[in-house]
């Protein structure tokens, strides 16, 4: 686990772009195996783990002041943990909200986690909120503190690992949800999402499930969750001014030729490359090389096409209603 040093104050002024890049996508697409390959690359530094920071810091501020008291009165344990009495009984406020994101980087701090720490300590975390809600207005429910907060985080990463020039590079699958988010925020940043067949991706939760419980979601709960992440996608795409700033990369085709995808992702992240060089990093990231993997790992071989001999035919039946159209248009089945 890193730590930073932490100075009593904070200009938010003196915090200075850098060149970002974020790998998107439905869970079990294969970003965690994109990311290995672009981290390797000198001119990346790469964000530990998972933040989950558009979860963790914009989200709160978008949903929690909607909820109701019978939502409240739901997530009560939750609500305790993270916030206290006050915010179950009467609602949340802003400062119920920092202090939950104050909260969550203390719960999720743990090597094998994922969470805010993976960007910066508990104590720059503290300084960096209290400098925002002194130097940013709180306006728009809180989102442009939020947004700052985030921004804030990223800069103070790259301050603190990274080197002059390089682009920090950060793996959140569901930040596909929040795409459209970081494009208009970051202006210098890129988009790399990756998809695959969505009938393999609830291949993958199935065998996943047998040891993790945030993957015991069921074919039924993967292929929608798939279909959504396309449909986010999809938006990006279809949005002129920023589908030039997203690049998809399919996964089928990265095992297929992985020198030409990546190839393709350092031209579009605008990162120098020569071929003996992208020869090496493919090599270096082979599955192959992997101490922990195969089924119930986080890591498996991937398969292309697993799902006709892993799914039953009520799965792919179920997979076909929910997701057909999706996977018809991306080519995975000729029809839906």
């Amino acid at each position: 686990m890193h730590t930073q040093k932490a100075s009593k104050n904070i200009d938010m002024r003196e915090l200075a772009p850098c060149p970002k890049l974020f790998v998107v996508g439905c869970p079990r697409s294969g970003t965690s195996w994109v990311t290995s390959l672009i981290a390797a690359h000198p001119e990346v530094v790469a964000v530990p783990r998972e933040t989950h920071v558009y979860r963790l810091v914009y989200e709160p501020f978008v949903d929690l002041p909607k909820w109701n008291w019978r939502r409240r009165l739901r997530s009560w344990k939750g609500i305790l943990r993270r916030y206290g009495v006050k915010p179950l009984l009467f609602g949340f406020g802003p400062q119920d909200i920092w202090q939950g994101i104050l909260r969550d980087h203390q719960i999720l701090n743990r090597l094998d986690s994922h969470g805010l720490h993976g960007l910066v300590s508990y104590e720059v975390l503290k300084l960096l909120i209290k400098a925002i809600r002194s130097q940013v207005p709180e306006t728009d429910r809180g989102l442009v503190q939020a947004e700052e907060l985030i921004a804030a985080m990223f800069e103070r990463f790259i301050e603190q690992y990274g080197q002059p020039g390089q682009s920090i590079l950060e793996k959140t699958p569901m930040h596909i949800r929040y795409a459209e988010q970081i494009l208009w925020r970051f202006p210098e940043a890129r988009i790399i999402e990756v998809i695959r067949d969505g009938r393999d991706v609830c291949v993958s939760y199935n065998a996943l499930a047998q040891q993790q419980r945030w993957a015991q979601i069921g074919t039924t709960g993967a292929i929608r969750q798939w279909k959504k992440c396309i449909e986010w996608g999809e938006t990006i795409h279809e949005r002129p001014g920023l589908r030039e700033r997203i690049h998809r990369v399919r996964y089928e085709a990265l095992k297929a030729d992985p020198e030409r995808s990546l190839q393709q992702i350092f031209s579009f992240a605008k990162l120098t490359w020569e071929d003996q060089q992208i020869k090496e990093i493919v090599k270096s990231a082979d599955i192959g090389r992997i101490a922990k993997k195969g089924e119930g790992q986080y890591v498996r071989s991937g398969t292309v096409g697993e799902w006709k001999e892993k799914l039953s035919e009520t799965e792919l039946a179920m997979c076909h209603d929910i997701a057909g159209e999706q996977l018809a248009r991306l080519g995975y089945i000729a029809d839906n």
